[in-house]
């Protein structure tokens, strides 16, 4: 095969695949994404090494249909995470189909879906180390007209991020979503004095910008549907307490507060709490990423 001189686009866009990806035929040489076509490989004639995984172009086009839909009907928006696939086409796909931005779970996995044009993006985990936030910053500085959201849920960890801060010339204000966390949890405030307490603090800090509440439901699924809807509700309304009580005390600095929820099992239940009441619009934000490629039966059984 012949040399093959790519840009960093090139590689982005259509990389060079081979016997070192699993899925590829291990005697085949090297070639490039879109070539793949144009091998007549063909998976039922034995062509592939198992196992391998299967996208259906026409369930693939469903599902980014249905679940945009179901967003819409319900004057939700759609940020999907990209961990689900981490590929940069889907990702395309996704934003195409109409998703308000993407999800991300670290600012390595944003990096890639800021090369594939997401520039509206929510970081659901906590940023705090300084290689990351060193790592956002130039991100958000490099970007035209990108904006990241990431997610705090400690006194410690906001300290953490003004200690960067106050090493760097001209650092970025950080928006950030008070997380809400569930008992037995690995993140998250447990408690709704707690969380004001925090939201208190972040307000005063001039590191970052609170500009919404955010939840992960999915940590509880069982599958009954009585034990699901219990749990999600008392959940969701722990987070509308916290929303209304920010807002009453003037705690956001956003004209538009964002509340995020949804994992890929609960999301039907959680979509109705999203848009509390409050003095200034809200923005109800879905993270459902596995609908458009999934375990079909896992899901289906809580679904």
């Amino acid at each position: 095969m012949p040399a093959v001189h790519a840009t960093a686009a090139t590689e982005f866009e259509d990389p060079l695949l081979g016997p070192w990806l699993k899925g590829f035929p291990p005697a085949a040489g090297p070639v490039r994404r879109s070539q793949l076509a144009h091998q007549g490989w063909r998976l039922l004639d034995g062509h592939l090494p198992l196992p391998v995984a299967v996208l259906k172009a026409g369930a693939l086009a469903h599902n980014l249909g249905w679940m945009q839909a179901f967003a819409r009907e319900r004057g939700l928006d759609l940020a999907p995470h990209g961990k689900t696939t981490m590929s940069p086409q889907l990702f395309r796909r996704q934003l195409d189909a109409g998703a308000w931005g993407l999800t991300f779970a670290s600012v390595f996995q944003l990096r890639v879906g800021v090369l594939a044009g997401v520039r509206r993006a929510l970081i659901a985990n906590q940023v705090q180390t300084d290689p990351d936030l060193a790592g956002l910053a130039r991100l958000l500085a490099q970007t035209a007209g990108l904006r990241v959201a990431f997610l705090v849920d400690s006194i410690a960890q906001l300290r953490q991020i003004e200690a960067w801060r106050a090493t760097q010339r001209q650092p970025p204000v950080f928006e950030v979503l008070l997380e809400i966390g569930v008992a037995g949890g690995r993140t998250g405030v447990r408690d709704q004095p707690q969380a004001v307490a925090l939201a208190r603090a972040l307000h005063a800090s001039p590191a970052v910008r609170l500009v919404g509440i955010e939840c992960y439901e999915g940590l509880a699924v069982t599958g009954d549907d009585d034990t699901d809807r219990a749990t999600a509700d008392a959940l969701m309304a722990r987070v509308q307490a916290v929303a209304a009580d920010c807002d009453a005390q003037g705690l956001f600095e956003t004209d538009e507060v964002i509340v995020s929820a949804g994992g890929s099992a609960l999301f039907d239940l959680v979509a109705a709490r999203m848009r509390p009441t409050l003095s200034r619009p809200v923005r109800g934000v879905l993270r459902s990423g596995c609908y458009i490629t999934h375990d079909h039966g896992h899901y289906r059984r809580l679904v």
